[in-house]
């Protein structure tokens, strides 16, 4: 009988929380827009755990968008076990102390607290991602090195004197259309886990993994607000269109624009790329290691050493999204015989820097690229998802494979592909990086019998 009461008290102290979502509001989300909507100015106090910390920056930058800075209105961020200052005026709110730990945004008497623990905090997002403010200085950087990229890019592929500079900018124009009809994004609750914990790291959390070592010290040094993560997101949508060119044949870089429409093609990779998260920067990093290592003349003196040192860089800068990038290094020694000093080196290096990064941040952020575990959809869906650039791979292959070269820069991609397409099938992760090179290695192979 006892127990029941209890229950029944702290259903009627929680029965003015209105839930929307995964966040609660309280005494009502009216109450929360008006704030966001008024003319008072805010002042962000944070606990003083690192990922209380770390999500107040981005509530502050947020906030920031609609509101000026003042004394105005608290807003608290934490919950009363590590926010002192939520401690003394919680009792306005008339809720239990551990309904702090619950993901709410409770608006009273001129006070915002924002609640929740380090393992839920992330879910308040859907509060805050209603303000959809670009600031101008961020849509002007914006345009300025979406320009920039565009030009690099263009000027550097009309020096070839062929079409691929205009098929270039045609692919520009598709993302572009693409950019101007997209709706605001839907950050999934992986990608706002992983935000929530580069931010703690940015407010001075250990970081668990190389990676969130990494976004966090970028975001220290950026606004973490969702415009800015979706504009990042379209200029490395650029960038890729652009990388697509160099990983084609040398003399016929046009071909990129095949691979690109033969990737874009396919259902799966549009919805990963469309998709704030890892998987695009991952993408982008592994081009360009590509197209280094297949267009680089690795000439002996000061420009073989800082092109090993490059093709290195970019190599564990890949792995740190997708740890299977590090086999390029001995993939590329197998098909580029004869030099053993650069292969040695670009080898020997990218797996130093490998096992110096697990000795720093240890093993467990591999976890999710060792789970082996073999689907029969997984299979059949990725030979639907590449159906077009495996028909064109059989084509060439069937038509001429012996007027194929199995040394250099088809070999080296033509071995990278067949490792990813015998490890897609168990882990569903690689699947847009296998469809990327499937494209890239039917328009290789194509190239190579048309050309002989």
């Amino acid at each position: 009988m006892r127990k029941a009461l209890a229950v029944l008290l702290l259903l009627l102290l929680i029965s003015p929380l209105v839930s929307a979502g995964r966040v609660i509001y309280y005494p009502d989300k009216e109450n929360f827009v008006r704030f966001i909507h008024s003319n008072t100015t805010f002042r962000v106090i944070p606990g003083r755990d690192p990922w209380a910390k770390g999500w107040a920056r981005y509530v502050d930058a947020k906030l920031g968008e609609v509101l000026e800075r003042g004394n105005g209105t608290i807003v608290l961020v934490g919950n009363v076990y590590e926010n002192a200052e939520m401690r003394k005026l919680w009792n306005l709110t008339g809720l239990p102390e551990n309904a702090s730990l619950s993901p709410m945004i409770i608006v009273l008497n001129g006070t915002v607290f924002v609640t929740g623990s380090e393992e839920n905090i992330y879910q308040t997002h859907d509060a805050f991602s209603e303000i959809w403010n670009p600031p101008v200085k961020v849509l002007g950087i914006f345009v300025f090195l979406a320009f920039a990229i565009v030009l690099m890019f263009g000027l550097s592929l009309r020096t070839d004197k062929s079409y691929s500079a205009r098929f270039f900018l045609l692919g520009v124009s598709l993302i572009l259309v693409w950019f101007t009809l997209s709706e605001r994004p839907v950050f999934h609750d992986s990608f706002l886990k992983f935000l929530s914990k580069a931010l703690s790291v940015s407010a001075g959390a250990s970081p668990s993994s190389p990676l969130l070592a990494v976004v966090g010290r970028i975001l220290s040094l950026v606004p973490p607000t969702d415009e800015v993560i979706w504009l990042v997101h379209w200029l490395l949508l650029l960038t890729m269109t652009g990388l697509f060119f160099y990983v084609a044949p040398r003399r016929e870089r046009g071909l990129g624009f095949i691979a690109f429409g033969i990737v874009f093609s396919a259902p799966l990779f549009r919805s990963q790329v469309a998709t704030v998260g890892t998987s695009l920067p991952g993408l982008v990093l592994m081009l360009l290691t590509m197209a280094i290592a297949t267009n680089s003349s690795f000439v002996p003196g000061l420009r073989r050493t800082a092109g090993i040192l490059l093709l290195v860089a970019t190599t564990l800068l890949a792995s740190l999204f997708n740890p299977y990038v590090l086999l390029f290094s001995p993939i590329f020694a197998l098909t580029y015989p004869g030099r053993r000093l650069r292969n040695s080196s670009y080898l020997l290096l990218s797996l130093v820097g490998f096992l110096f990064m697990c000795r720093v941040y240890g093993f467990g952020w591999l976890s999710e690229w060792v789970d082996f575990r073999l689907q029969g959809g997984l299979l059949g869906n990725l030979i639907f998802q590449s159906f077009l650039g495996l028909v064109v791979l059989a084509y060439a292959l069937i038509k001429g494979s012996r007027r194929i070269r199995w040394k250099g820069p088809t070999a080296f991609i033509t071995l990278s592909t067949l490792v990813f397409l015998v490890a897609s099938p168990f882990l569903g992760v690689l699947f847009p990086y296998t469809l990327t090179l499937v494209s890239i290695l039917a328009v290789r192979l194509l190239h190579s019998v048309i050309q002989t």
